[in-house]
C-alpha cells in the first residue's frame, strides 16, 4: 500500500456540486458501461438521495448488472437501456434538468448516453475517484483518485447535505466500497477504507450475507468456464507476467453471460510471483475488452492508458481490437516495457 492510499482522507466537496444537487428538479443519473458494484451502488445511492429531497430522478445503465449484483438495486429503480428499446438517449437528456455521472469521469465510458450528453446543453456533474478523466466536461466535479472507491464519497455527499441514509443505501455503499477494495484486500483499502465500512455496518449492514451473495452464489456453468481460463493460463518473463484468453467458443459451450465474468481476473491473479496480471475477453469479432492487475509495486494504469483505457494504479482496463495473437503480444509487450523501466530506473513511481 502506497503512503498516498493510507494517508488518503476526503478534500472538500465543491459547493457548486452541492447546489446543483440542491436545485435541480428532473435529473438524470448515469454510470459507465457495463457497471460493476461500485457503479451501481453509487447510482442507486445517489439516486435514493435525490429522491428523499424531494426530486425525481431516473437513473439509466447502460448494461445489465450481474446478477450477483442486483439486490443492491432494492426498489428495481435503476432502467437498463440495452434491454428497453423505448429508452431513447436523447428523450432522457431531454428530460432531464441536471446529469449526474457517478464513478467515472472519461464521457466515452457513458457508451450510447454520451453523444446524447455531449451534445446536450443540460448541466453536467461528476463523483469520481478514478485517475483518468475530463474535467473540463462538466460544470462541477468532485474526483479523489486515492479514494477506495467512489460510494464512500457519496457517502460524504449525505452528510455534506444532512441526509440520513436508510440501512438499503448504506447496504448498496457498503457494497460499493468492498467490491472496489477486493473485499478489503487491495492496495486501496487504507484504514479510511475500514472507517466507512464501520460506519456503514452501524446503520445496519451484515457483511456476512452480503459476502455470501456476491462471492458464493456462482453457478456450475461459471465454475467450469473459470476451469477452462486456468487451464490456458501462461507465465512469462520469469513468472512475473500472468495472463489467460476467455474466447467467445469457451463461452458460448459453456452457456456463461459476459456479466457472470466478472471477478475472474482476480482469480486468474491467485498465482505466486507473478506481478502483472492481465485477461483478455473476447467480446466481438476482432474485438478484446482487456482486465489488468498489479500485484507488485507496478501501475497497470500506464499499460490501460497506453491503449485508450484507464482505472487504477492496481486495477485497470482497456479494449483493443485485432487477431487474438495481435493483441496478446500488444499486450506482454507492454508489460516487458513496464518491467524494463522499472528495472533500468529504480527511482521511477511505479504506483
Amino acid at each position: 500500500m502506497s503512503s498516498a492510499e493510507s494517508s488518503w482522507s476526503p478534500g472538500e466537496i465543491p459547493n457548486e456540486l452541492i447546489t446543483a444537487l440542491e436545485e435541480c428538479e428532473n435529473p438524470l443519473v448515469l454510470t459507465h458501461i457495463y457497471p460493476d458494484g461500485d457503479a451501481l451502488g453509487s447510482a442507486i445511492a445517489i439516486h435514493r438521495l435525490l429522491k428523499s429531497s424531494g426530486k425525481n430522478p431516473r437513473t439509466i445503465l447502460t448494461h445489465p448488472v450481474p446478477e450477483k449484483l442486483a439486490f443492491i438495486d432494492h426498489d428495481g429503480e435503476a432502467e437498463v437501456l440495452t434491454e428497453n428499446p423505448q429508452l431513447n438517449p436523447e428523450d432522457l437528456v431531454d428530460a432531464a434538468d441536471l446529469v449526474v455521472v457517478v464513478d467515472t469521469s472519461a464521457p466515452d465510458r457513458l457508451g450510447l448516453m454520451e453523444p446524447a450528453v455531449t451534445s446536450s446543453d443540460v448541466p453536467r456533474i461528476c463523483i469520481d475517484h478514478h485517475l483518468e478523466g475530463a474535467y473540463e466536461y462538466f460544470s462541477a466535479i468532485w474526483c479523489e483518485p486515492g479514494s477506495p472507491a467512489t460510494g464512500n464519497l457519496i457517502f460524504e455527499v449525505f452528510q455534506r447535505m444532512g441526509i440520513e441514509l436508510d440501512r438499503d443505501t448504506a447496504e448498496s455503499l457498503f457494497v460499493a466500497l468492498a467490491t472496489d477494495t477486493g473485499w478489503f484486500r487491495h492496495s486501496n483499502a487504507g484504514f479510511k477504507a475500514y472507517e466507512y465500512a464501520a460506519r456503514l455496518v452501524q446503520l445496519g449492514v451484515e457483511a456476512d450475507p452480503v459476502y455470501n451473495r456476491i462471492f458464493q452464489s456462482f453457478s456450475h456453468e461459471r465454475t467450469l468456464s473459470l476451469g477452462d481460463l486456468l487451464s490456458q493460463s501462461v507465465l512469462s518473463e520469469d513468472g512475473k507476467i500472468l495472463h489467460s484468453v476467455f474466447t467467445e467458443e469457451i463461452r458460448s459451450r459453456r452457456g456463461v453471460s459476459m456479466e457472470e465474468l466478472d471477478g475472474f481476473v482476480d482469480s486468474l491473479g491467485q498465482v505466486k510471483g507473478a506481478e502483472i496480471v492481465f485477461l483478455v475477453v473476447e467480446i466481438g469479432p476482432m474485438r478484446y475488452k482487456v482486465s489488468l492487475r498489479s500485484h507488485g509495486d507496478f501501475s497497470v494504469h500506464a499499460i490501460a492508458t497506453r491503449f485508450g483505457g484507464g482505472g487504477h494504479a492496481k486495477a485497470a482496463g482497456c479494449r483493443l481490437e485485432g487477431t487474438e495473437v495481435e493483441v496478446v503480444s500488444r499486450l506482454l509487450d507492454a508489460c516487458r516495457d513496464l518491467l524494463g523501466e522499472s528495472a533500468t530506473d529504480p527511482a521511477t513511481d511505479r504506483a
